[in-house]
This record gives structure tokens, sequence and C-alpha cells, in this order.
């Protein structure tokens, strides 16, 4: 148990640091979007396309980390 508790830590303060780092990135990168020109239909197609295929992959992930965690707690491992 107290492996799991070190593990979970580490992966807390590793998301956290993510979190941050990427929370300024996309402020750079909205101050730069709105000094650029509006984008063309077929990039705004593009990007949905590529959003959907972003929520595919996360649906699926969540999915198998709530298999796993539900696993977990059932057979108590």
């Amino acid at each position: 148990m107290e492996t799991l508790k070190t593990v979970a830590y580490f992966f807390g303060v590793i998301a956290f640091g993510m979190w941050l780092f990427r929370r300024s990135w996309l402020e750079a990168e909205i101050r730069r979007n709105d000094s650029s020109e509006a984008p063309s239909d077929q990039q705004i197609r593009w990007h949905i396309r590529h959003l959907r295929e972003d929520m595919h992959a996360l649906v699926l992930i969540n999915y198998t980390l709530l298999i796993v965690v539900a696993a977990a707690v059932v057979f108590e491992i």
C-alpha cells in the first residue's frame, strides 16, 4: 500500500507541473491567435476532425482507467 501511495504522490506532482506548464503555454497561444487572421474553412474542418480523434482516444483511455480502478476496488489489488 505504501508503494501505491508513493506512485500516486509522484504522479500527482508530475500532473500538477504539466498542468502549470500547459496553462502558461495556452495563455501565450491565445494571445498569439487573437492577433492573427481567422482560419479558412478547410483548416476548421481539419481541426474538428482531429478534435474528434482526440476525444475518441480520451474516451478509450478513461474507460480503461475506470476498468482498472474498478478491478482494484473489487479485487482489493
